[in-house]
Order: C-alpha cells, then sequence, then structure tokens
C-alpha cells in the first residue's frame, strides 16, 4: 500500500492533512493539532515523538545449561549472528517455527533479555544502552498474554496508567480527553464502565495497546499479538498495528507464528528465522520470488506463511544454512538491503512528560489496590470471621485460665497456640502474593509505569492494617474469655507483642514467596514456622544442644513468646486465685522462674521482632528488584 501525506503541522495553529491509500481508493483525513507540543492525529493525542529505526548488527545469544548427568554445564546457542533493520513506519513480523528464536530475538531487541546477548544494537545509527531510560521511555514492550487487574474497569485502568505514566505536569482534564479518544480510535469507547475481566481476548489486547500507547513510545515490541483471538479479532488487531505503523509512522515489530494469507499480506515486512538463523528478511511480496530463486516453488493456492515455515522446519529438503547462506547472499547483491542510519534522536524534540514522583505512584498504586479490594472483599471478610471464630473456640476451650492458679500451664498453651495461628495466617495469607503478581508486576515495571519501592509500599498500606485487624479481632475475643489480666499496660503491651510478632511473620512470608517457586513457597513457610515455635516452648535453653543454642538469639517466635509470658505473668503480678488447698504456681514470679525467663525485657525482644520484620522486607524488596532486573 503506497501512502502520500501532505502535511505542516504548527505549535499554535490548527490545520489539515489528507493521506491517501491508493490500494483503497479512499481519503483518510486526519486532523492535527499541537497543544503545548503535543498534537492530534485521528482523533487522539499525543507527544511529538522521533521516528525510530531499530539496527541490529551480529546478534548472538547463548544461554548456559546445567547436566546432572555430567554435573557439569554447558553452553547452547540459541541466535547464530542475526542481523536486520527494521524501519519506521513498517509493520515487521518474526516468523518462524517454535523454538525457532524470534521470541528471543524479540526479547533481545526490547532490551527484555540483556544477560547472554553479544553484538550491536542501534537506534537511528546510536548503539543503544538496554537499560538508558530515554530508550525506555522511547520503546514498549506487550507480552503474549493479557495481563491486567480484573476488578477495575477500562476507564479506571487507563485513567490510572494517564496518571502514572504521564505524571501530574499536564492537567487531569487534558489525560482524560486523551484516554476517551485512544479508546476511541481503539474502539473500546463502549466498554469505558466493563470490568477488565470481562472483556473479550481480542478487547483485552487492544486495552493492552492503548495502555501502552499512553507514553506514546515510538517503537512497540509485541510478543504473539493474535495469540488465542479468533479470525475477526486478528484481523482488527493487525489492523490496528498496520495504522500505528503506516500513519503514526512508529516502529512495530511482533512475533506471529503461523498467519493466515489475508494476516500475512497486512505485513510490511517479514524476518524469518529457523534455529536461530535468518533464512529470510524483506518484504511480503519477495518472500515468494527469493524462494523461486533458490529453487523452492510455493504449490498453488498454498498459503505463503505456511510455505515459509514447512522450509524452515526441512520439508523441502534445504538446510537452514543454504537458506541462511542465500539470504546473505540476496544481501550483498541488493543494494536496497544495506542498512541506512538515520541521523540522531533531535535532542531538541520536546520530551513527553514524565511519569508521577515518588509520592503520587505509591498514592495511585495504593487507591488501585483499595479499588480491586473494593469490588473483591469476599477474602478479606471471611478472614475476619475466621479470626473471630477461632477466637471464640479457644475463648471457651481456655475459659479462666488466665487468672487461675492451677491453670497456668492450659494458659501456656493458649498463649503458645495463639501465637502459632496469628504467625500462621499472617505468613501463608501473604507467601502467594508475589507469585500471582509477578507476570503483572514484570511487565508494568519493564514499561516504566512506576518503580518497585511504591508498588511494594502501597501493598504493605494495605496488608499490614488488614492483618493487625485481623490479628487483634481473634486477640481482642480470646483475651476477655480467657480472663487475662485486665489492666491497661498488660493489655497494650499484649497486645504490641502479639501484633508486631503477626507482621513479622508476614514479612517472612512475602519473602519466601518473592524468592521461591510456589509449590516450595506453600511448604516452606509452615516448616519455618514450626521450626522456630520449637525454642522457648518445647525446649528450654539450659537443655537445648549447644549446637542449637543460636537459634534463641534469631528467633522471632522465642522472643515474642517469652514477652507475652512476661506480660500475663511478670511485672510484680499479684498471686494467682488458687480454688485448691496446694497451687505451685500460685506465685506467678515461680512460673517464670522456672521456665528461666523472669529476667525477660519485653523491650528488647520487641525491637529483635520489629527488626528481623524490617530486615525481611528489606530483604524482600532487593529479591524483587533482582527478578525484575536479571534478564
Amino acid at each position: 500500500m503506497t501512502t502520500s501525506a501532505q502535511c505542516s503541522p504548527t505549535k499554535s495553529s490548527l490545520s489539515c492533512c489528507q493521506i491517501d491509500h491508493n490500494s483503497h481508493g479512499d481519503v483518510h483525513e486526519v486532523a492535527i493539532a499541537a497543544n503545548n507540543g503535543y498534537f492530534i492525529q485521528d482523533k487522539c493525542s499525543f507527544p511529538k515523538r522521533p521516528e525510530v529505526d531499530v539496527t541490529f548488527c551480529d546478534i548472538h545469544f547463548t544461554v548456559k545449561e546445567w547436566s546432572f548427568r555430567n554435573l557439569k554445564s554447558k553452553t547452547k546457542d540459541i541466535l547464530h549472528g542475526v542481523s536486520g533493520e527494521f524501519k519506521a513506519g513498517e509493520l515487521i513480523a518474526i516468523m518462524g517455527p517454535s523454538g525457532a528464536g524470534k521470541s528471543t530475538l524479540l526479547n533481545v531487541l526490547a532490551g527484555y533479555t540483556v544477560k547472554g546477548v553479544q553484538g550491536k544494537i542501534l537506534i537511528n545509527g546510536k548503539v543503544r544502552v538496554p537499560y538508558s531510560e530515554r530508550w525506555k521511555r522511547t520503546s514498549c514492550y506487550i507480552q503474549q498474554e493479557s495481563l491486567m487487574r480484573i476488578r477495575i474497569t477500562v476507564g479506571e485502568a487507563m485513567t490510572l496508567a494517564a496518571h502514572l505514566k504521564l505524571g501530574y505536569s499536564i492537567s487531569s482534564a487534558y489525560k482524560h480527553t486523551q484516554v476517551l479518544e485512544l479508546l476511541e480510535m481503539l474502539g473500546l469507547s463502549h466498554c469505558y464502565d466493563t470490568l477488565c475481566g470481562k472483556l473479550s481476548g481480542g478487547q483485552k489486547k487492544r486495552l493492552d495497546i492503548a495502555l501502552e500507547l499512553l507514553s506514546n513510545p515510538s517503537v512497540l515490541f509485541l510478543d504473539e499479538p493474535t495469540t488465542g483471538l479468533d479470525s475477526s479479532s486478528c484481523s482488527q488487531c493487525i489492523a490496528l498495528l498496520k495504522r500505528l505503523a503506516n500513519i503514526e509512522r512508529r516502529t512495530v515489530i511482533c512475533t506471529i507464528h503461523q498467519p493466515s494469507a489475508l494476516l500475512l499480506e497486512m505485513f510490511d515486512a517479514i524476518y524469518a528465522v529457523a534455529d536461530g538463523y535468518c533464512i529470510y528478511k524483506g518484504p511480503v511480496k519477495s518472500l515468494l520470488p527469493h524462494m523461486s530463486s533458490i529453487g523452492i516453488n510455493c504449490p498453488p493456492y498454498h498459503n505463503p506463511a505456511d510455505f515459509l515455515l514447512e522450509i524452515a522446519i526441512g520439508d523441502y529438503n534445504i538446510s537452514v544454512d543454504k537458506l541462511a547462506a542465500a539470504m546473505d547472499t540476496m544481501c550483498k547483491n541488493d543494494k536496497t538491503v544495506i542498512y541506512t542510519m538515520k541521523p540522531q534522536l533531535d535532542e531538541s524534540m520536546k520530551e513527553p512528560p514524565r511519569s508521577a514522583g515518588f509520592i503520587a505512584q505509591c498514592y495511585l498504586l495504593y487507591k488501585r489496590q483499595l479499588l480491586c479490594l473494593k469490588r473483591d472483599y469476599t477474602l478479606l471478610v471471611v478472614r475476619l470471621l475466621c479470626h473471630l471464630l477461632i477466637g471464640i473456640i479457644f475463648g471457651y476451650l481456655y475459659m479462666g485460665s488466665g487468672y487461675r492458679a492451677n491453670g497456668v500451664l492450659a494458659n501456656y498453651v493458649y498463649l503458645y497456640g495463639s501465637l502459632l495461628l496469628i504467625v500462621y495466617t499472617g505468613k501463608m495469607a501473604v507467601t502467594l502474593a508475589f507469585p500471582l503478581e509477578m507476570r503483572i508486576l514484570t511487565r508494568e515495571h519493564f514499561n516504566r509505569w512506576y518503580r518497585l519501592a511504591p508498588y511494594y509500599i502501597s501493598m504493605l498500606l494495605v496488608e499490614i492494617p488488614f492483618q493487625a485487624s485481623c490479628a487483634a479481632t481473634y486477640l481482642v475475643v480470646s483475651y476477655w474469655l480467657t480472663g487475662q489480666p485486665v489492666e491497661t499496660p498488660r493489655i497494650i503491651s499484649f497486645m504490641v507483642v502479639s501484633i508486631a510478632a503477626s507482621l513479622t511473620a508476614q514479612a517472612w512470608g512475602f519473602f519466601i514467596g518473592a524468592t521461591t517457586p510456589v509449590n516450595i513457597a506453600v511448604f516452606a513457610g509452615p516448616i519455618i514456622a514450626v521450626l522456630f515455635s520449637v525454642f522457648g516452648f518445647c525446649i528450654r535453653y539450659i537443655d537445648t544442644p549447644q549446637i542449637f543454642r543460636w537459634m534463641f538469639y534469631i528467633s522471632y517466635f522465642r522472643a515474642s513468646f517469652h514477652s507475652l509470658l512476661h506480660t500475663v505473668y511478670g511485672f510484680d503480678r499479684m498471686d494467682l486465685k488458687c480454688d485448691d488447698f496446694y497451687c505451685h504456681y500460685k506465685k506467678p514470679a515461680q512460673f517464670l522462674k522456672e521456665m528461666e525467663i523472669a529476667d525477660t525485657s519485653v523491650a528488647n525482644n520487641l525491637i529483635l521482632i520489629l527488626g528481623i520484620g524490617v530486615l525481611m522486607h528489606l530483604l524482600t524488596a532487593s529479591a524483587l528488584w533482582c527478578k525484575l532486573n536479571r534478564r
């Protein structure tokens, strides 16, 4: 399709641009207006952006594989020195059979994969730095699976993304207008109030694109954008990408496995790979002539895409090496394939607004968390009701044990059981939080929606108060029913130590979930809790073997349990009620002495508990940072 355009946009005036599509015989009018460096194209506002050509030269990618049989690692080459150039205004398809390396090449070009890569990637002739802020703000990567918050509406998702990506340097009214125009351009206006979880596959894919277009990238990378879509949705999706490339002069690069003949014709160029080698690169219309030149003719009425894949897997008895050599020969003979280096990015061009600041990101992400909880509060209610119910059950099982001298051992078990309960619920309730969120977090973080710290803080602002509320619900009910001392200092100390232990266990849950696979996390959490709970309850320090005594000094469970015992029976508590002739623990100090916790410092133990909690949160944040940046 040939396109001609005559435009003369100015920064302060409105002009009209006529774009003639000769292949369709229609005239498409595009209004271009400027507002503080922003232009309106096809009723959609975007910051002025540079055209970007992506050139890659001699790209190799290797991975290390560990062999348990030989107990040593070996390297495996995935890409073997591939080269090419993707120009602005083109829709390029990276094709190849499964395992050919097309997704790997896309990840390398997008900067999503960095480790194990050799070769040069140039942006308009300048070597690209994968982690540079300028490159990340110039490009976006849309993964194969549509990942989004299912409990917020399309309008809410777009508005929040606009605030995160564009910040507050431009007005909310302008951002709202941009959101509405983007949704209209992508055919999602009627879905504005629809929950994202109720969208169809094609609508989700278009929403993924709309969310990333808010930052107005010059380069779009898409991994299998047609996967899971019907033929109609596939055509709409590719037609949208072609419009973004041809009309808006973006560089759109996507992997696609086996398109129909109709879809294949919509692409401007193909980059075909097989076994890590390039077997064809160039316009779609030149594919069949090139194959004919090396003695491979496409059967009549055969889909060229299927024909290409059949060649790649060896159905025509031509090796990949021969195909790659023929492609190299064609590139040397065809001067039109010689890579041209465009001028550097125009530094004087107006930059798009910077993303929201740290505090704004915390607020927006916290608001999103609350909005999702508001729409789906079943789990929260269940957790609260379970804590209330168990508090009533424990309270009746150990009723009155808190003030009776002959109930000291029963109260001892109640305190241990209570602490174990709130530790388990605090840890296991969040163990799966990051495994379930990791894919969404990876996509949004890579595309520069926000930084890790605001995301982590926003999650803690939701989880910490709720876990504290759950623990307090159980503690208040059971404390009163079991007849613990009704003295304000003791009640405060009891609640503070218990909730601190629960929150530290929660920090452990975050760490385990962030560092281990799901099947290991659900097993490791209880094991670690039981291991730490042994010390201080099942065994005294003096009876512990020497090699395990260090556990007493780092066990937050031991510190919490001893502090609770000291809170209930220490601080010169008066004699307990004795209904029998002789009560061995009538004086509470006798019990503390026999348990070797008479000299326990509640304040020091609380510092230890909180210190371990803070340390685990720091380790969790560090582990997440490594996962997000280990590419």
